[in-house]
């Protein structure tokens, strides 16, 4: 395992996104996401996706320097192309937009087209808790996930993330696949040959398993090929997969995600959309007074009595949170292979790491 100083590995992302053509702007925004999600232990959204990112930018599925254009503007909406730009870079300017729009309107809706992979959800759903409202993200992508009962991809991982602000108590940030897994933490697992807590895999032959080793191709490849699916989380889960299709695909114009079964190249790159919101609290009541309602009800969960094996209820965030904070000061592990797929990257890139 090896640990990096924060500051380190943000500047090797700076300077792998310039190698690629990023602008200043764009090298910092694209190193600051990377880096948050090493912060809070979503690795599989920091270090270990950095080449597949520069795989994506090589191949001009996504690229630095895309134009941003806003094709349709409301008060309290907008439409936005990112132009196939990298996704971190396009999701944050959309979600600054639906905070200005939340200031004057209460409301702020975007929805992108063309947005690219945005990493870690919660990236751009916590940037709203600096305006003191409400945040939420979330996209569609290729098929990876078969629906509740089904064998076959159907559904992209469909991120999906709220962060609503606090007062003394850790911001809540929901931050989840809306699948049972998302894709890296099923290769990581038939990486470690490792099962699954629950049998939501299901194999080409149609079995229910729990087992990643039996639908990854190759667990080194963090994109690998898969002989079969992710099951979304039952019924529930399968409702939450269309609600993100119906609002991040067909509203954005993009369409949903078997739409995107097939590879894909610079003349035909993924169609995914995306959809961002921004409520802000102080048009419904006063900022203080919803924060120390939210930290009335943390504090209340926190108080329940644990069920036998838990040693206590956790609020979505709290263990991100605190990881970040350690993080910070005693650096951050990076797996093994993980740190040798990022240098092996930054230095075919003509970087010294």
């Amino acid at each position: 395992m090896k640990v990096v100083d924060i500051a380190e590995l943000t500047s090797l992302y700076r300077k792998i996104a310039k190698v690629l053509e990023a602008s200043a702007e764009e090298a910092d925004i694209f190193a600051q996401c990377l880096a948050r999600a090493d912060l809070r232990g979503m690795y599989t959204q920091g270090a270990a996706i950095v080449p597949y990112l520069v795989s994506l930018v090589e191949n001009r599925l996504m690229m630095f320097g895309a134009r941003f254009t806003v094709v349709r503007d409301e008060p309290g909406m907008a439409l936005v192309d990112g132009g196939h730009g990298v996704g971190s870079v396009v999701s944050t300017g959309a979600m600054n937009l639906a905070i200005e729009k939340a200031k004057s309107a209460g409301v702020g809706c975007v929805w992108v087209r063309n947005g690219g992979d945005f990493a870690m959800t919660s990236n751009h759903s916590m940037q709203a808790l600096e305006h003191d409202q409400v945040g939420l993200a979330m996209r569609n992508g290729s098929p990876r996930v078969a629906p509740w009962g089904g064998r076959s991809p159907f559904f992209g991982t469909n991120p999906i993330s709220i962060a609503i602000p606090s007062g003394k108590e850790v911001p809540i940030v929901i931050d989840m696949a809306s699948g049972s897994f998302s894709v890296g933490k099923v290769v990581m697992a038939a990486r470690d040959e490792q099962l699954l807590p629950s049998t939501h895999l299901v194999t080409e032959e149609g079995v229910y398993t729990n087992d990643p080793r039996s639908i990854i191709v190759n667990p080194l490849d963090r994109e690998s090929e898969f002989r079969g699916a992710i099951v979304s989380l039952g019924y529930k889960g399968y409702a939450w997969l269309l609600v993100i299709e119906l609002f991040a695909g067909l509203l954005s114009g993009m369409g949903t995600s078997n739409r995107n079964a097939y590879v894909a190249d610079a003349e035909h790159p993924w169609n995914e959309g995306i959809f961002f919101m921004a409520i802000d609290v102080s048009k419904l009541q006063p900022v203080d007074e919803f924060k120390t309602a939210t930290d009335e009800l943390i504090r209340s969960l926190k108080s329940v009595k644990p069920a036998k094996g838990f040693e206590r209820v956790l609020i979505p965030g709290e263990v991100e949170a605190g990881l970040e904070l350690r993080y910070r000061r005693e650096g951050i592990p990076i797996r093994d292979e993980d740190w040798e797929g990022l240098k092996s990257t930054a230095n075919r890139l003509g970087l010294q790491v």
